[in-house]
């Protein structure tokens, strides 16, 4: 007949998860708020204030990633995998204003969807920078940073991306092509 002990389990599991999605999301809500944070004090050039906040953000991802190993199947839970990228894109950017380098992000919980919805951000926050830059009449600074772009777009260029990760790719082509407008308009303007 019917086995009442699995209907049970799976009661479990059900409120278990419900339980595990409620608390993800409020993890996930604050570390993409820290992160969001971050990248606003990095533009406003205070890099260890942003650190701080990453750091934050990354105690809350922690969490986040104990709650997901609990339940297995809210890794895809949307409010989390939007927080790991907008970390990933403040991360990307903290490194990038102090080393001067993109590259390797080593967390866990960043895949290589995350990672290139990440990149694909950084490269919006490079165009916010690139303003700052040639408000400042930096224009070696703003040439370095159409020059990165230009690398990352190549670079995904040649992954043939599909569905979210198109989109993505495509606004980074959109942030590319801001970046090379506001280099123009600095060449007019010298």
């Amino acid at each position: 007949m019917l086995d009442i002990r699995f209907l049970h389990s799976l009661a479990k599991h059900y409120a278990s998860a419900g339980q595990g999605r409620r608390q993800l999301n409020e993890i996930a809500n604050l570390a993409q708020h820290l992160a969001k944070q971050a990248i606003f004090t990095a533009q406003r050039g205070d890099l260890a204030a942003a650190e701080a906040q990453l750091a934050s953000a990354e105690a809350q991802l922690k969490q986040g990633l104990s709650v997901c190993r609990r339940v297995e199947e809210l890794n895809t839970l949307g409010s989390w995998r939007a927080a790991l990228e907008e970390y990933t894109e403040a991360k990307l950017f903290v490194v990038y204003l102090t080393t001067g380098r993109v590259g390797k992000l080593s967390h866990p919980a960043i895949t290589v969807e995350i990672y290139l919805g990440g990149l694909s951000d950084f490269v919006g926050e490079l165009v916010r920078y690139a303003v700052k830059l040639a408000t400042a009449r930096k224009i070696v600074e703003v040439e370095r940073l159409v020059e990165l772009a230009t690398l990352i777009v190549a670079a995904m260029s040649a992954m043939n991306l599909t569905g979210y990760l198109r989109s993505k790719f495509d606004q980074s082509k959109q942030h590319l092509r801001k970046l090379e407008d506001i280099r123009y308009d600095l060449s007019l303007r010298n």
